[in-house]
């Protein structure tokens, strides 16, 4: 079974400083509610509706879809267990998805699919 897992950087317009935040959706199973709600709303550039907030396309700075065999809180825990014990590094989700043997990076290939099937509509 696999797992998908999906980072959205956006503008955050909650300071007059613009910074930036990420919102996190871990551990999917089934990625079709995420296709219509997140996915298609950002490859046709629209808004996209969360269950806490809305975001607007322009605000997106970037959408990444990741996909691991387990879920990332057990992928973070075997790769905590492997560091040295005398090390003083936390692993997070963003080490895990910089590892190319822990994840796999499948925007591209969504992206893809959804403009061919666009291309067949």
């Amino acid at each position: 079974m696999s797992y998908y897992h999906i980072v959205i950087e956006v503008n955050d317009h909650i300071s007059t400083i613009e910074q930036t935040r990420d919102i996190e959706i871990f551990d999917i199973i089934d990625i079709q509610p995420y296709l219509h709600s997140i996915l298609l709303p950002y490859f046709n550039e629209q808004l996209i509706e969360l269950e806490d907030e809305n975001i607007e396309f322009k605000d997106i700075l970037h959408l990444q879809v990741k996909q691991t065999l387990l879920p990332i809180q057990d992928l973070i825990e075997e790769e905590q267990r492997l560091l040295p014990s005398d090390t003083d590094i936390t692993m997070s989700a963003y080490e895990i998805f910089n590892n190319r043997d822990l994840s796999q990076d499948v925007t591209t290939v969504i992206f893809d699919i959804l403009e061919a099937a666009k291309l067949e509509a």
